[in-house]
């Protein structure tokens, strides 16, 4: 795919965008080509959003030029889409197939062309025919069908959903079904806005997978470093409106940035020095006997092209909690948590015990329940049924994703006065300045907030309630990297109790000490981080089917031994033909091992959820039955 297109997939040149008076891109330039995988890095504000809505078209730059390949197809992922009422999930995300589908139409007409063509029209239409295929290849035309349910299984979309009007969905079921859409229809660039942001680890996982055989080029801004790592080939950074590429992954950008930010630092530092030392020899010698020879190099000097200061952008959050007073061993034990919406059962007995200082990361699907029991055991609801017995001194932090315990018609600075009226008001500005709300900005009102500020304001506030223990719903969601290191440093100076539900791997891998997985209305406790969990999962899965191979191997074995019955001396048995008696064993236990794994399929909960897929199975059940009952006596009355 990489030489389809005669040129780079996607040139821009010198763009500028200004809002507000503030010069958000400063003659930025970005080239992409074909099939490459590059990540957007940058600072929240900085504009990466909005270089990819100038990319996709939804807005136009001050200056600068735009152009994508001839024939190239863009697609875009909003971080907010809306639907048209009526249109199931399934029909939407079929519509991504619109190019595969007429691409299969062309090539069965030049197809059926070519088999009547004149010899002037061979060569044209075998190019043609050649060039179809090729575009079918890279479209996977050939399995589009298949490709919808893999997309819509893999992100996280239930079959319950698919025949859901997409209007009516939850704001990350909608997110997730256009990501699906555009997935399926694989555009030659794929535009992505923090798409992990509605995905559970699964789906992360199974997005990184998936990116990394798809054909399409892609653009993606995320704050993900573990998907940056795994997904991409290039990091861009967009930083001061400008943006300097290097090649690699995300942690082989922070080496290369350091790097060449020391190079960048000596050569401009080595500079400086230099004309220090000529302008002291001008000025020192300007108007003696060797007035000539300052004058040469002054000249020299005024033709010197100046080097630029590097940037080294070190602005992050400073976050530091308050002393807290020391508790007891035991922060909270749980027992036997039930927690109901309705008929809905979502826990259905969990015992949860946390110590003073174990770090403890809730993971799971989506829609399991990890932030209703986040909340139970943080005391801001409480559960259907069960017991929670707190410990000596345990004083909760709470942080929530939605931020909704911050009013909207107040400004960072009042929300810090009503919550603390004792501190004075350069406490409470120096405090502010800690989490990067200055100047005007602590005027701002937070309904004009972004979602990485008003996270870092919910900080502000939670460090100051002096907690004995903290509970985190997804703390790291709207953060940029550098606020995510920053609150990863403080959270590893903490010496109290952490429990956080977060789809964020590096986070969890750095604090975590223990896993709880919430599935099936269970919660499950791992020792280690969010690696050694998958590796435990691993092992598991390893061995179930290392069982299962031997449970079959043992099934055949038994056949083959098991005892031919007597035969009853008043009848008479047909003569048994070997070949007929084998092939009966053989469909014997094919039908036994078929029997089995619909068993336990019928047990799962991907089944039992889908009416249909549950008929199916009930049905070929039924019909196994009635074979192996016909089998069996055709068996005995050959033995």
């Amino acid at each position: 795919m990489g030489g389809f297109f005669a040129m780079s997939l996607l040139l821009a040149t010198g763009l500028r965008k200004i809002f507000a008076g503030v010069e958000i891109l400063r003659g930025t330039d970005l080239r992409i080509e074909a099939g490459e995988k590059v990540g957007i890095v940058g600072r929240n504000g900085g504009g990466k959003t909005t270089l990819l809505r100038i990319l996709e078209g939804q807005e136009s730059p001050d200056d600068g030029s735009l152009v994508l390949a001839k024939g190239a197809r863009l697609a875009y992922v909003p971080q907010r889409p809306a639907f048209e009422p009526g249109v199931s999930v399934l029909s939407y995300v079929e519509t991504g197939l619109a190019e595969a589908t007429r691409t299969a139409a062309e090539y069965e007409r030049v197809g059926e062309e070519l088999g009547h063509a004149e010899e002037a029209d061979l060569e044209r239409l075998v190019e043609e025919h050649s060039r179809l295929a090729e575009r079918m290849e890279f479209l996977g035309a050939w399995e589009s069908e298949r490709r919808v349910e893999t997309v819509l299984s893999g992100i996280g979309l239930p079959r319950l959903l698919w025949e859901r009007d997409a209007s009516t969905l939850s704001g990350g079921e909608k997110s997730r079904t256009a990501l699906a859409r555009e997935l399926v229809s694989v555009p030659d660039l794929l535009l992505l806005d923090e798409p992990t942001n509605h995905l559970d680890l699964n789906g992360i996982e199974w997005l990184e997978d998936y990116l990394a055989q798809l054909g399409s080029a892609v653009l993606i801004v995320s704050h993900d470093r573990r998907l940056l790592d795994r997904a991409v080939g290039f990091i861009c950074e967009l930083e001061f409106g400008s943006i300097t590429r290097y090649p690699g992954s995300y942690s082989a950008y922070v080496d290369l940035k350091e790097e060449r930010y020391a190079t960048d630092f000596r050569a401009w530092k080595q500079q400086t020095e230099e004309l220090k030392k000529e302008e002291a020899f001008i000025k020192r010698h300007m108007g003696t006997q060797r007035t000539a020879e300052a004058k040469g190099r002054l000249k020299r000097m005024q033709r010197v092209e100046r080097l630029e200061k590097p940037h080294h952008d070190v602005r992050r959050p400073v976050i530091r909690m308050a002393a807290t007073e020391r508790g007891g061993e035991m922060v909270l034990e749980a027992e036997g948590i039930v927690i109901r919406f309705g008929e809905r059962t979502i826990l259905k007995g969990a015992d949860v015990r946390i110590g003073r200082g174990e770090r403890i990361g809730i993971v799971g699907p989506n829609g399991t329940g990890k932030t209703s029991l986040l909340k139970v055991l943080a005391g801001r609801v409480a559960p259907t049924a069960g017991e929670i017995s707190r410990g000596h001194k345990a004083h909760c932090g709470y942080f929530d994703q939605e931020t909704s315990e911050l009013r909207p018609d107040q400004t960072p600075y009042q929300t810090m006065r009503l919550d603390h009226p004792q501190m004075t008001d350069q406490e409470i500005r120096d405090h502010l300045a800690r989490f990067l709300f200055r100047g005007d900005g602590i005027e701002a009102l937070i309904s004009t907030l972004s979602g990485g500020e008003r996270s870092r304001l919910a900080l502000a506030r939670l460090v100051l309630s002096k907690p004995s223990w903290m509970a985190l719903d997804e703390p790291t969601n709207h953060l940029d990297l550098a606020a995510r290191t920053a609150l990863e440093e403080m959270l590893g100076e903490f010496d109290g109790a952490l429990v956080c539900v977060s789809h964020d791997r590096a986070f969890l891998d750095g604090l975590c000490t223990t896993i709880l997985e919430v599935r099936d209305g269970e919660v499950t406790r791992y020792r280690g981080n969010y690696t050694e969990y998958r590796a435990q999962l691993a092992r598991a899965d390893q061995e179930a089917e290392t069982q299962k191979l031997a449970a079959k191997k043992r099934r055949k074995e038994q056949a083959k031994k098991a005892p031919k019955p007597q035969a009853q001396p008043a009848r008479k048995k047909p003569k048994a033909n070997p070949y007929r008696l084998k092939k009966i064993e053989a469909g014997i236990i094919e039908l036994e091992e078929e029997k089995e794994t619909l068993t336990e399929e019928l047990g799962s909960e991907a089944v039992y959820r889908d009416p249909e897929a549950l008929r199916d199975r009930q049905m070929r059940l039924a019909e196994i039955e009635r074979d192996l009952d016909d089998l069996n006596r055709e068996w005995e009355q050959f033995t």
